[in-house]
């Protein structure tokens, strides 16, 4: 879901409430699987990068798949483009079934490659949504603009 279709106080509640418990992560450092992740900066809220999660997201909840890769085979640096987020980093985490963020969290912290995008200190925006049983969340850096 996108959750600034929720009523806004709640968006701006979810989306607080999800982009603390990923920088509570950053900022205090976690193991991955085998390597500790040294504390990162803060990530901040990017509509694009939720608007493209979302559009990940309800794309497999509407043709039941799950993939890194949509249907056409696009990866998320071709999918985040179609939303003109100029990246000059992009990554993605996936989950199925979590009935709440807390349990996609989880999981995608005990995997040890979803863990280190949570941790990348390349990225500084985030963005996450939930369609039917999946969650999509997009990190991103954008390329500074030249005037």
């Amino acid at each position: 879901m996108l959750w600034s279709m929720l009523f806004p106080s709640e968006a701006t509640l979810e989306k607080s409430e999800m982009l603390n418990a990923v920088n509570a992560i950053r900022i205090e450092g976690c193991q991955c699987g085998n390597k500790r992740m040294p504390p990162v900066s803060k990530l901040k809220w990017n509509e694009k990068l939720e608007r493209s999660a979302l559009s990940h997201a309800s794309d497999m909840a509407k043709h039941r798949y799950f993939s890194h890769y949509s249907r056409k085979g696009e990866d998320v640096g071709k999918r985040v483009d179609k939303f003109n987020y100029n990246w000059l980093v992009v990554g993605e985490n996936i989950a199925e079934g979590q009935r709440n963020f807390q349990e996609a969290m989880q999981d995608w912290l005990k995997s040890p490659s979803h863990c280190k995008m949570i941790m990348d200190p390349k990225v500084d925006e985030m963005g996450i949504a939930k369609s039917g049983r999946y969650w999509v969340q997009h990190f991103g850096k954008r390329k500074l603009s030249r005037k």
